[in-house]
């Protein structure tokens, strides 16, 4: 007999090797959304669809000790692999590639403004700073917008020695990306003591940089993500927390980001929040989820699942775009993928959450496929019949979904757990159980294309903007 702790260990070393996993790719340019990528699995997915012409899969039992030592072997092959790929020349051309392209970025950066050198806005970001999915990286730049700002990214360089690296510079933004010796996530590991000490000692290196040869006077520090309160120094009453994620009620939080967030909400001079339920008084501020409609604005049309190179999956198709973490019920996607055997459930999002993977393995008719391009979003809501948001049930607090607006500007039937009832009310589907879930799925199904529903929805999604002026008056 298998012990659970014995188990939960495997768990761990495969959740770890996983994000290592990750970040190898990442730096070899083969994450999901490169172009490399999307090259290769055209061959690859290719293959598998010839493979299942002539072979059929023998499905055999296994216990869930096999299942993990079979996954964390898998892993570490990926892993030396990706390694040995890392000494090849192919891995200095995607280095000295985008050294090349930040140089070139850099060098055509406009002007600097002077006038606003006083007024300058530190943010603390989630994820890259390319990501216009994150509500970070767009609150961010719409302060831009009209004062200036520098967005520490939420991904880390691998390096063994302190320093800083500049992403991207333009007249009113710049981003800045710091080092760590190891792949690291900022929802699941908790960095080590050497390894504070060295991102506390290259941001000190960036303040310096900043403060001494471009006379920068930072004014505002706008931390998005607990983790940074690790690293950065911070006086009570001297920063401004965006409380985005609930983690004092998610499922799975790890301990020491919850307690991060206890502090920073304590601590914080002024908060700023998706929905009102998570603000404390009348002195915070509310920052609604908002859509680009100009990006957004012709997604409630029909496209073929080959426009988005999923030819081979059946109709209707359920479609999730966003963030897969310990929010998304992994359990309740397998049985909507065994009570609609017949349609076909696309995870648009990161692929580094590996209990929905591991379900995705599991139902054939589950298809994670990846982070995709911003630009490319409105082509996977015009490819989805139905839009879920397949969250836990939360006894307390409330799951925001960051993508709701653009969901609501497709128009399309929405099928939610839980979602922000104030900006959505009585536009979507909301089961309070598993068993009222495959209920609504089918109800949304049969929804008609003229229903005054779809009406509401883009109605709704038109008056969503991302505004950060209220925040600006306030500052």
């Amino acid at each position: 007999m298998i012990s659970k702790a014995k188990i939960q260990r495997l768990i761990e070393q495969e959740k770890l090797l996983y994000l290592e996993v990750e970040q190898l790719r990442y730096s070899l340019y083969l994450h999901n959304g490169s172009i490399i990528f999307e090259i290769v699995s055209v061959f690859y997915f290719t293959g598998l669809d010839i493979k299942k012409l002539f072979f059929r899969d023998t499905v055999q039992k296994r216990s869930l000790y096999e299942v993990k030592k079979i996954a964390i072997a898998s892993l570490l092959h990926k892993k030396n692999s990706l390694v040995l790929l890392s000494k090849t020349p192919y891995a200095w051309l995607i280095n000295n590639g985008r050294r090349l392209v930040n140089r070139l970025s850099s060098q055509s950066a406009l002007k600097e403004d002077k006038s606003q050198k006083n007024n300058l806005y530190l943010v603390f970001g989630t994820t890259n700073a390319t990501d216009l999915q994150a509500r970070s990286v767009q609150i961010a730049r719409r302060i831009a917008e009209k004062y200036r700002v520098v967005y520490i990214e939420g991904i880390f360089d691998q390096a063994k020695k302190p320093g800083f690296r500049i992403i991207e510079e333009s007249k009113n933004f710049t981003a800045v990306r710091l080092p760590l010796n190891r792949a690291i996530h900022l929802n699941y590991q908790k960095p080590s003591p050497k390894e504070i000490a060295m991102l506390t000692y290259s941001f000190k290196l960036f303040l310096s940089y900043f403060t001494t040869l471009k006379l920068y006077n930072f004014t505002t520090y706008y931390i998005h993500h607990p983790f940074w309160s690790f690293t950065i120094l911070h006086k009570k009453n001297s920063y401004i927390f965006d409380h985005a994620n609930d983690f004092t009620h998610l499922h799975n939080a790890e301990k020491h980001i919850v307690f991060a967030e206890k502090k920073l909400l304590k601590n914080a001079r002024v908060l700023t929040a998706p929905d009102t339920s998570l603000l404390r008084n009348n002195k915070d501020i509310l920052i609604k989820n908002g859509v680009d409609w100009s990006v957004f604005k012709d997604t409630s049309k029909m496209i073929q699942t080959c426009d988005v190179g999923l030819c081979w999956i059946k109709k209707p198709v359920m479609g999730f775009i966003g963030t897969l973490d310990e929010k998304i019920d992994e359990v309740l996607l397998a049985k909507l993928a065994k009570a609609f055997p017949t349609a076909s459930v696309v995870l648009v999002g990161n692929t580094d959450y590996r209990p929905v993977i591991e379900v995705a393995e599991q139902n054939k008719n589950i298809f994670p496929v990846g982070k995709q391009p911003y630009l490319k979003l409105p082509l996977f809501l015009q490819s989805f019949d139905i839009l879920i948001i397949p969250y836990k049930q939360f006894s307390k607090g409330i799951a925001i979904h960051p993508e709701l607006p653009l969901y609501l500007a497709s128009g399309k039937p929405i099928v939610a757990t839980q979602a922000t009832a104030a900006v959505a009310k009585g536009a979507l589907y909301q089961p309070k159980s598993h068993i009222e879930w495959t209920d609504a799925v089918a109800e949304a199904l049969k929804e008609k294309r003229r229903s005054k529903k779809r009406s509401l929805r883009t109605a709704l999604a038109k008056k969503l903007i991302w505004n950060v002026n209220i925040l600006l008056k306030n500052m």
